[in-house]
């Protein structure tokens, strides 16, 4: 894996997953995060929604 640097500031960036959950979707949302002046870079995205026969995955890159 390459170090992302920081365009602001020019330190190296931390990749940071998190995710979140509603009724029937889940979010997980993956980015790089600068520890010195908190600027976020997204990276991409995923999508899982539930439905009665089916599961429907959407990926963003």
């Amino acid at each position: 894996m390459n170090d992302v640097i920081c365009p602001r500031c020019g330190v190296k960036m931390e990749f940071i997953s998190e995710a979140e959950t509603t009724n029937q979707r889940k979010t997980i949302r993956y980015f790089y995060r600068c520890p010195a002046c908190g600027m976020k870079i997204a990276d991409s995205q995923i999508a899982l929604e539930k439905t009665e026969n089916e599961l429907i995955i959407r990926v963003q890159k």
